[in-house]
């Protein structure tokens, strides 16, 4: 009986251990999302940015080829 008992505390500890577990990692899993949607809307930033800049160098150099006199 006292083996049973004791089992069974061992059994609801476990329990208790994998309820804790499975919270950690419904957490963590929300947390990955998010930095997940966090870099891809950087991602997007940044090639936003690069290409504007992109644009700017083209423009920058067709400004150049103006002041020197030439056609674009």
């Amino acid at each position: 009986d006292r083996e049973i008992n004791g089992l069974n505390e061992q059994l609801e500890e476990d329990a208790r251990c994998l309820e804790h577990l499975q919270l950690q990692l419904r957490e963590e899993r929300s947390k990955r999302s998010e930095v997940e949607r966090e870099n891809s809307m950087l991602q997007d930033q940044i090639s936003m940015l690069m290409n504007m800049l992109q644009e700017h160098g083209a423009m920058e150099e067709g400004e150049e080829v103006e002041d020197d006199g030439h056609p674009q």
